[in-house]
């Protein structure tokens, strides 16, 4: 496996492929992200542990992904039961180290929202948990601000070494501790791309937010009518974002 440092301009272009991906397969992507996000919602019912499940299941499923939109860029036809694929990858042998990465992302979390805590007095932690809604009057005295820089300064470097991890865990057959480190090093060699990559997707999401915006004033109060426009919006966009994460794998890892 070797990594493949790119240019700067390779990020626009992977937020422009996840696009272009999904009009290849739009129907079976579509179908493959709605069963994932109802899978990760099944999830959070369970007592207890339901806050954290889906950040538990998430490495498994991603790698499920993946599968889908790997077969859309073949021109084959993705099918639910690929979201599963992750756990018959590397023999059958994959979904345990997949658990082990998700367990990591659980307990990296925790930790991050617990130095998070520091400035915010644990607001960003009472969110997460589910005990205060984000627009709660009584989070208008804490220092939300604060606390998201405090979580986002200790989780990116995770976000970093769990963004290939996955995918070099099932595909490669690398160890969950170096699949971590060598996800690190090659995020960090192609920082450029993405950072634009990062960038490219902030633009948008401000103009999704500036046409939902629009939307709203055109169509009135209207709560159904709303609904029914913003909600496919909403998985349409957030079906290519999915789909962006295949071409940071296929553009910069090479297999042996």
């Amino acid at each position: 496996m070797q990594i493949v440092t790119l240019p700067a301009a390779a990020g626009r272009r992977w937020v422009a492929d996840g696009f272009r991906l999904l009009r290849r397969q739009p129907v079976a992507l579509l179908a493959v992200t709605f069963l994932y996000l109802i899978m990760l919602m099944a999830t959070t019912i369970v007592p207890l542990v339901g806050a954290f499940a889906p950040m538990l299941l998430a490495p498994l499923l991603a790698v499920g992904i993946m599968h889908a939109v790997r077969a859309a860029d073949r021109g084959e036809l993705p099918t639910p039961a690929m979201l599963l694929a992750g756990a018959r990858d590397d023999g059958g042998r994959a979904w345990r180290p997949l658990l082990l990465l998700g367990l990591v992302n659980v307990a990296s979390t925790l930790l991050a929202l617990g130095i998070a805590s520091l400035a915010d007095g644990g607001a960003l932690l009472r969110i997460a948990t589910g005990q205060i809604e984000s627009d709660d009057p009584a989070l208008r005295d804490t220092s939300l601000r604060g606390g998201a820089l405090f979580f986002m300064a200790f989780y990116t470097p995770v976000q970093m070494a769990l963004w290939y991890a996955p995918l070099f865990v099932a595909w490669n057959a690398v160890p969950p501790a170096k699949a971590m480190f060598f996800s690190f090093a090659a995020v960090l060699r192609n920082k450029g791309a993405f950072l634009q990559y990062g960038l490219a997707w902030f633009v948008v999401a401000l103009v999704a937010s500036l046409s939902i915006q629009l939307l709203k004033m055109l169509l009135g109060a209207s709560p159904l009518l709303i609904s029914l426009v913003l909600s496919p919006l909403s998985l349409i966009v957030l079906t290519a974002l999915y789909c962006s994460f295949w071409p940071t794998y296929r553009d910069a890892v090479r297999p042996d």
